[in-house]
């Protein structure tokens, strides 16, 4: 919410914000459905690899990611044109539905852990950027699409494919690395792996970030070049 409100969003933004919460916190109901079949059907496999692809990758991100478009999608196309203006707007409802989603999905895990203070503190720790970032990510590129006139099918892609690939090989190296001896070279190998996960919640947000905040002063600048030819005769 900090990184959002960092923007100086309108008092107008704000209904769409809270409607993108909203909708995160909906988006939990399908992801459970489809987690809890897909966990299913990945306890039946004994391989390593195959029970984390099928139940981090496919269970967890490709669903998580999915449903919070959706909801972030919805949020958008109900305040098209009357509130969203520019990119900056977009993103903001992105980010809204993956705290909206976030909230409910960490609070879930910690209420239903043996340890829920361990469960707590190890969320905090492994999960540093979580979903706000990967939706900063979608948020961004979704813009270009929804927005823009050029590339979109280019972003389209991107718009799913980064925040599913970065969530699904996080969640999938760490699902291995736990599984396998920890005195092993793998899980030396997919520990190093899920740490490289981590760097691109980081870094994506932090180049998402700084380009917003580029566009934003561009668009300062031009307006502040138009105020003085307006002075002009």
């Amino acid at each position: 919410m900090g990184l959002v409100g960092a923007f100086r969003f309108s008092r107008s933004l704000c209904p769409v914000l809270w409607m993108g919460i909203a909708l995160g916190v909906v988006a939990c109901v399908p992801v459970w459905l489809m987690e809890t079949v897909v966990e299913g059907a990945g306890d039946q496999l004994s391989g390593v690899y195959e029970k984390a692809f099928i139940q981090q990758v496919l269970g967890a991100a490709v669903s998580e990611e999915l449903f919070i478009f959706l909801g972030f999608l919805i949020a958008f196309f109900l305040f098209r044109h009357s509130r969203i203006k520019t990119d900056r707007d977009v993103v903001a409802i992105a980010v809204a539905a993956a705290i909206g989603f976030t909230t409910v999905e960490n609070l879930t895990a910690v209420l239903a852990a043996e340890s829920p203070m361990t469960t707590a503190f190890s969320r905090l720790l492994s999960i540093v950027a979580g979903h706000a970032s990967l939706q900063l990510m979608m948020g961004f590129f979704a813009a270009k699409v929804l927005l823009g006139r050029e590339h979109r099918a280019l972003y389209g892609f991107l718009m799913l494919a980064v925040p599913i690939v970065i969530h699904g090989w996080g969640d999938f190296s760490e699902a291995v690395f736990q599984a396998v001896d920890p005195d092993s070279q793998q899980s030396k190998q997919f520990f190093s792996g899920w740490i490289l996960g981590i760097f691109a919640y980081i870094a994506g947000a932090t180049v998402v970030l700084f380009k917003l905040h580029e566009s934003t002063r561009g668009v300062t600048l031009d307006a502040s070049d138009t105020d003085d030819n307006t002075d002009e005769p």
